[in-house]
């Protein structure tokens, strides 16, 4: 009886491992994320970066943290004006009317593009429901694979600079 006992553990916990291990890829990893992001709130502070920090690198979770340091400092200086991150955090397109009166969530769709070694490339395309007109925002998401498993290393609004390259920058 008590072996039956031990294998049966080993094999309950061979199957956990085994599902743990399916699930870890880059596009788990970016549909797990926007679980987690779209239903918490995206106001740009330290308590809402560490709740997304098992989702980040270590480099990018760094870079938000020295952007909240640049931020504290700009707002010093110009405590009127808006932050780089005013309108809360970037993962997401703001919740905007399709037709000035109904605010409709826009419909997420993540497809992953392609793998080579420890990188990846994964697409989160938002588009309006109906009966708002057709609008597609597409975030193109760099992930890396680490010692824990998937993670979010940068991300590409559909302009010339990276969130990384943006975070990195010199002046305020």
């Amino acid at each position: 009886m008590k072996k039956l006992r031990v294998m049966l553990f080993v094999t309950v916990v061979c199957v956990c491992y085994q599902t743990t291990i399916a699930q870890n890829t880059p596009k788990s990893t970016v549909e797990a994320f926007y679980r987690y992001d779209r239903f918490h709130s995206q106001t740009f502070n330290r308590r809402n970066i560490d709740a997304r920090k098992r989702w980040f690198s270590a480099e990018l979770y760094n870079l938000f943290l020295n952007e909240l340091k640049r931020e504290t400092a700009y707002l010093k200086k110009n405590p009127g004006n808006k932050p780089r991150f005013g309108d809360g955090l970037p993962f997401q397109p703001l919740q905007e009317s399709c037709d000035g009166k109904t605010s409709a969530r826009q419909v997420l769709s993540i497809r992953q593009e392609s793998v080579l070694g420890n990188r990846a490339v994964v697409t989160a395309r938002f588009t309006d429901p109906k009966p708002c007109p057709s609008r597609t925002d597409v975030i193109t998401i760099g992930v890396i694979k680490t010692r824990s498993g998937w993670v979010i290393d940068d991300m590409n609004f559909g302009t010339d600079e990276t969130l990384k390259q943006e975070l990195r920058r010199k002046e305020y």
